[in-house]
């Protein structure tokens, strides 16, 4: 069942995590454990999260370093020393994707849907290396009406919706949580 807006509880972990579906490469996959990150940038999705292997993941990453028209960008990680950054830097120029762990490819994704929200098809950096969480970032969030609050049960909630797309339920859930009456 699709629902009409996103609503997420956070978690006693000070986490807002939900479940998603989207197809990768013609793959679907469905009910992955994410986490909504509005620290982050980019959206994240290590492969490794799609139960591939690491012989998978190497194919992939191979056949994505060999190909100019797939955006490549490299992350790192927050306690990576200047040393190791330069030399990341270094090895991103020389195009040695593959000695980088810290390299992503730009990915579309097919019919991702949030918490059971559909979302649509959307761009997401892909990591063949990284193991963490798949984290929906700014990128996405950007396309939602977002509203995050404590209600009346001290539980937070974050609750969204397609801009351009708000739907008299989602109007509603907002004035019933949030006390939000009008929404142009």
């Amino acid at each position: 069942m699709r629902n009409e807006y996103l609503k997420v509880i956070m978690s006693d972990r000070n986490e807002f995590r939900t479940t998603a579906d989207l197809s990768f490469k013609g793959t679907d996959y469905t009910k992955l454990d994410v986490k909504i990150d509005t620290g982050c940038g980019y959206s994240s999705l290590p492969v490794s999260r799609l139960g591939l292997t690491s012989s998978e993941a190497y194919l992939l990453k191979v056949a994505d370093s060999a190909d100019p028209s797939v955006k490549k960008s490299i992350s790192f990680g927050v306690n990576d020393s200047k040393l190791k950054r330069e030399e990341d830097k270094r090895k991103f120029k020389r195009k040695m994707y593959m000695d980088l762990s810290g390299v992503t490819f730009k990915h579309n994704l097919s019919g991702l849907s949030i918490g059971s929200y559909p979302i649509g098809d959307c761009d997401i950096r892909i990591s063949y290396d990284r193991t963490g969480n798949i984290l929906i970032g700014m990128d996405i969030l950007k396309l939602l009406d977002v509203h995050m609050g404590t209600i009346g049960t001290g539980q937070t909630i974050l609750l969204a919706c397609r801009k351009g797309k708000l739907s008299q339920a989602y109007r509603e859930e907002l004035n019933k949580l949030f006390d939000v009456r009008k929404i142009s």
